[in-house]
């Protein structure tokens, strides 16, 4: 479908313009080969040198900036934008783009404007926080805006933002192997503190004044100073420089290994461009930042004051700079407190993968695929990430539509087993040859994708080269919810457990559904539900990486948007935008039904219902509209009455008797209610459900021992699940096992996990499931166990805890994340139970 990609990247003018621009290139080389990547700049600018030296080819414009401050100067200004609006259409007309990027920068208007004019789609890539005038003169034709920074919908169309973050250069992770190697590099003390000073890739006059004025007080405190100067300011400092102790102070005019130098340094001053910030972030080193006074609309000190905010900063207004900059840095440089706050807060805003993202956004620009009709025999499927939770579900999906279904997945596990014993042809090693012929002609194979998948996966490259159309599970997922009812169930945690409740009430009633579910439902033993009698389908809608914005939900439920994959959004605000985005697609006359707590505000379609559900109708400040009543908790089972606007059912059970499935059950109910199900056909339907696998999973459940397993990997989730326990067994001695999930998460929340996990009498760690994420440096399970209170606690490796349990007492004990944790269950268990016979 993306066969021959030709792409323009127009705009530069700074590095903080031209190094996002190579990075979307890089990221788009990476993952099309054989793509045609062609610049378009400004003649004279620094992007006539730095793009060629990355190995791309460049067509300079005469445009210039406009004189503000002289209008006087502007009309060869005028002359030189005509010019460029020529050249640049002729350009496009030789070279033939499928899309346009403006990355910002003088090219990038007329270079736009042009491909507007010939109807070639275009996406914008603003930095910064304050969008700069061309890019909001552009918005209106853009198919696509990709932002780093929250509110933008003050500058842009809402339905056109991205939330994807600033591309970075590559590579530029800070390890202690780096850190010896910038040493070395840089011929840097490894004993002394260092002070990173860059004014950006052209220079900051400012701050190199500020340097030479304190050079005298360089000498003392073991501090040390790589100073970036650039080339305008390079040879009259090192004049100056010359005269004092050469190991103070390590003047440069350029800096080609910035991943070194990040590596090296202790805290960093820098101006307060959008693409240096952004870079801080990913290394998550502390910053005093220092805005340009000499840009437009002042939009430095905005991006600045946006970290500042969240104590992520320290910013120094230029007029203060001689005579506050380097007592400041020399102050704050030695105090390890603040240097780890500082670190810690600006690596939470964070977003390592924004090139990927960008050119995730360049496809869809280009593409807009429709799922083919598979009602008969021929269509052909292939799943890269075959034994996902919800990619198999849509490779049974397919099968009982008589298409033809392969693919791959990184481990054999009892799903896939499954999935190839029901007719799909599943291969576990990352090869094209492995790929069978039948799924080698793009004109019948269509290509289904989970976000688990990596960019440089050898097949996903052969697809694309090929030309196949390679499309996300969520836009699967989007197209069914178009040509059915979709009652969507979205949520930071429950949404399994209460799309899974849903799910079984509407099947054993006279409603029906059919149903995508994230979880393996134990009434059915199988993730996918389907029905020839009714139109309703419940699906599962997953928030990370935005895939619920592909859904079209006649119903939503809401069960919590606490923060989650900040690796992804970035920061709380956006990742409860997001939820805001998915409520915005309940179609005309639906219903939206939040939980209690959630608090977002939404833009509406026309006449949604929104209603309100809590386990318990405590809150006087909030009205849930359905709600669990005298609720009774006794002999290991539990009852309550539901009571909705127009009725109360008395004396339900739960099938699954822990206090957190009161709530998901209300939800669940709620919808099944609002859907025609009857209050019998209700209570039937939660007192005969048996729960998904993996969601508060009992694999041992004796008078004297209960092993549980449980999927919670964030810290709501994972409290909740061990004060349900110490409710059902109350006095019992609580042993928790925790596999923590990702290495941003726990650097996130490790608090958080500490004072959940804290309620145990037991608590043992075992190491970070990565998923998708390589190591962070100091973040480990260790940061969890530092902070837990419990009287017994330890980290282990997975082999060290069969150990540890053949040697331990236990009277409950549960298994929890989402990682492979639930790969020990059973060997545990095994354990447990042959110390029980014996």
């Amino acid at each position: 479908m993306l066969n021959h990609l030709k792409v323009i990247i127009s705009g530069g003018g700074t590095g903080g313009h031209i190094f996002p621009a190579l990075s979307i290139a890089d990221a788009l080389r990476k993952r099309y080969p054989d793509a045609e990547i062609l610049f378009v700049g400004a003649q004279g600018r620094m992007e006539m040198e730095r793009v060629p030296q990355a190995g791309y080819r460049i067509i300079g414009l005469p445009v210039a900036g406009f004189d503000r401050r002289n209008m006087l100067r502007n009309f060869g200004v005028v002359v030189k934008l005509l010019r460029s609006m020529y050249l640049a259409g002729k350009t496009l007309k030789a070279f033939r783009p499928d899309v346009v990027v403006g990355v910002g920068g003088y090219a990038s208007g007329p270079t736009l404007k042009a491909a507007n004019r010939m109807r070639i789609p275009t996406l914008i890539q603003e930095q910064n926080s304050y969008a700069g005038v061309t890019n909001r003169m552009l918005a209106a034709r853009a198919a696509k805006i990709c932002v780093a920074y929250e509110g933008m919908e003050q500058f842009f169309p809402a339905g056109k933002i991205v939330m994807t973050g600033n591309p970075v250069r590559q590579g530029l992770v800070c390890t202690e192997e780096k850190r010896r190697e910038g040493y070395k590099f840089f011929g840097l003390d490894p004993d002394m503190r260092t002070v990173l000073v860059l004014g950006g890739s052209l220079g900051a006059r400012t701050l190199n004044e500020a340097m030479l004025k304190m050079l005298p007080e360089m000498h003392h405190g073991g501090v040390q100073f790589l100073w970036q100067s650039g080339k305008a300011y390079y040879h009259e400092s090192l004049q100056k420089v010359e005269h004092y102790r050469p190991g103070s102070v390590r003047l440069v005019d350029f800096i080609s290994r910035m991943d070194l130098a990040y590596s090296v340094a202790d805290i960093i001053i820098s101006r307060a461009g959008a693409g240096s910030i952004s870079e801080f972030c990913i290394v998550g080193k502390p910053v005093i930042l220092v805005p340009s006074p000499n840009v437009a609309e002042d939009h430095q000190t905005k991006n600045a004051v946006a970290l500042v905010k969240r104590d992520a900063a320290i910013l120094v207004p230029d007029g203060d700079v001689l005579s506050d900059l380097i007592p400041l840095a020399l102050k704050t440089v030695h105090d390890e407190t603040r240097l780890r706050e500082l670190g810690t807060n600006i690596s939470r805003l964070a977003l390592p993968d924004a090139a990927n993202r960008i050119v995730d956004e360049i496809e869809n620009v280009m593409t807009a695929p429709s799922i083919p009709p598979v009602d008969g025999v021929g269509e052909r499927f292939y799943f890269l990430g075959a034994g996902g939770i919800g990619m198999s579900a849509l490779v049974r999906y397919f099968l009982s539509k008589n298409a033809r279904v392969a693919g791959y997945d990184r481990v054999e596990s009892g799903l896939t087993r499954q999935l190839n014993a029901e007719g799909a042809a599943i291969h576990y090693k990352d090869d094209p040859g492995l790929i069978p012929g039948i799924f080698r002609d793009k004109f019948l194979t269509t290509v289904v994708l989970t976000p688990a998948v990596p960019a440089d996966h050898a097949e996903l490259q052969w697809f694309r080269k090929g030309g196949f159309t390679v499309i996300k599970r969520a836009q699967v997922l989007g197209e069914i919810t178009r040509s059915t009812r979709g009652l969507c169930v979205a949520g930071t945690h429950g949404k399994t457990t209460t799309s899974s409740m849903l799910a079984h009430i509407l099947k054993q009633s006279h409603v029906d559904c059919s149903a995508f579910l994230g979880g393996i439902l134990k009434n059915y033993d199988s993730n996918l539900l389907l029905s020839s009698k009714s139109d309703l389908t419940v699906i599962e809608a997953d928030e990370y990486d935005r895939s619920f914005h592909w859904l079209s939900p006649s119903m939503a439920v809401i069960t919590s948007v606490s923060p989650d994959h900040l690796d992804i959004y970035g920061t709380p605000e956006a990742y409860r935008e997001s939820f805001e985005k998915f409520a915005s697609l309940v179609r005309e006359g639906g219903v939206l039904l939040l939980e209690s707590d959630v608090k977002i505000n939404p833009a509406l379609q026309k006449g949604v219902r929104v209603l309100r559900y809590a386990g318990e109708n405590t809150k006087p400040e909030i009205k849930a509209d359905y709600y669990a009543d005298n609720i009774h908790v006794a002999g290991g089972e539990i009852r309550f009455d539901f009571v909705a606007p127009d009725c109360t059912v008395y004396d339900v059970q739960l099938g699954v008797p822990v206090k957190i499935n009161i709530q998901n059950a209300v939800a669940a109910m709620a919808i099944a209610a609002l859907c025609g199900v009857t209050g019998d056909e209700l209570r039937a339907g939660i007192a005969s459900f048996r729960g998904a696998c993996r969601r508060f999973d009992f694999h041992i459940k004796t008078g004297d021992l209960a092993l549980i397993d449980d999927y919670a990997h964030h810290p709501e989730e994972l409290s909740a699940s061990i004060s349900s326990i110490r409710e059902l067994y109350p006095g019992r001695r609580l042993t928790v096992v925790f596999q923590p999930h990702l290495y941003t998460r726990t650097r996130e929340f490790y608090r958080e996990f500490a004072v959940a996990l804290s309620q145990a009498d037991e608590v043992i760690l075992i190491p970070i499931y990565p998923a998708r994420e390589e190591p962070i440096a100091g973040v480990s399970s260790q940061m969890i166990l530092d902070l837990v209170t419990s009287p017994e606690r330890c980290l282990l490796t997975k082999d060290e805890l069969l150990e540890h349990v053949k040697h331990g007492k236990y009277e409950v004990l549960l298994m929890a994340g989402a990682g492979d944790i639930e790969l020990l269950v059973e060997p545990v268990k095994n354990i447990l139970q042959l110390k029980q016979e014996n």
